[in-house]
């Protein structure tokens, strides 16, 4: 995946929602097949909230930086609520991610270079 993402607009105000994590090693097909059909799944719904700027991601062997972006703290809180997000988080602790952060960050200015 390229980063940055160039329709990427973000205004101050706006939401950033890092989730950076690490997957259990050693998961088997079935349960990765699981998590991939979840991430799809989650994003989609994601995309369907008011409020939804878009996402950027960088993932490799290591683990994932997920950035989502959101207008306002309701879209966030909107987000945080919905069921199948909650559901996604409880698997996540649950089954896949050995380690994670999550952290919501308000934009004071944004540049992009393309």
């Amino acid at each position: 995946m390229r980063l940055p993402d160039p329709s990427l607009e973000l205004q101050p105000g706006n939401k950033v929602v890092v989730f950076v994590h690490h997957l259990v090693p050693g998961l088997d097909a079935e349960v990765l097949d699981k998590y991939r059909c979840m991430d799809d799944a989650t994003l989609e719904a994601a995309r369907a909230i008011p409020g939804h700027l878009g996402h950027e991601f960088a993932s490799n062997d290591e683990g994932t930086v997920f950035m989502s972006y959101w207008e306002n703290d309701e879209a966030v809180a909107q987000w945080a609520q919905h069921p199948l997000h909650q559901e996604a988080k409880r698997l996540g602790h649950a089954v896949w991610y050995e380690a994670y952060r999550t952290m919501v960050c308000t934009v004071d200015h944004h540049r992009l270079k393309i």
